[in-house]
């Protein structure tokens, strides 16, 4: 572990066993536990009090979105939690893990993007999309998933010291 770890923060919709979802947000967080940069917090949305989220993306220096695409964008409640938070996505940045659909949940990447961009937060160019042939046994298929997900991560990284230093030396004039 790193002498200041970055505080990253997992929003995910639900951790039911069984799920899609589920399986996405297991392979990922065990992806996460490999870059010894991170300290991880999950936060399923479905069983967090949306009066919690202020307060714990306030304290990350990073948050990464594991949600489904739904009608060519995303969810209602993931869009109820990201509303709910408001000032503390000021400067912060902001990666997408989506599945479903024909493309693999990237609708729900870009949709999120112009709401965040609008919430004056960084968002991560680069985002993983599945579809639900593309996992097996709870791994994905494709053996350079891997690579894909570190590269994310080490970009993640580097917005979230970036912006984590600049917010401590002056505060984000939003």
């Amino acid at each position: 572990m790193t002498v200041h770890p970055l505080r990253l923060l997992v929003l995910t919709r639900n951790v039911e066993a069984g799920r899609f979802g589920t399986a996405v947000t297991g392979w990922f967080v065990g992806e996460i536990e490999r870059a010894d940069e991170f300290k991880l917090e999950l936060i399923d949305l479905s069983r967090t009090p949306l009066e919690e989220l202020p307060g714990r993306v306030e304290d990350a220096d990073a948050v990464m979105i594991v949600t489904a695409e739904y009608n060519h964008a995303y969810p209602g409640d993931v869009k109820t939690a990201i509303d709910a938070v408001r000032r503390p996505w000021y400067a912060k940045p902001v990666g997408f893990v989506v599945y479903g659909g024909r493309s693999g949940g990237l609708r729900a990447a870009e949709q999120l993007r112009l709401v965040f961009g609008e919430l004056h937060a960084v968002t991560i160019r680069d985002s993983l999309g599945f579809r639900e042939e593309d996992f097996e046994d709870g791994e994905p298929v494709d053996p350079t998933t891997s690579t894909a997900a570190a590269a994310l991560l080490r970009q993640l990284a580097w917005w979230a010291r970036s912006l984590r230093d600049a917010r401590a030396s002056t505060p984000y004039p939003g």
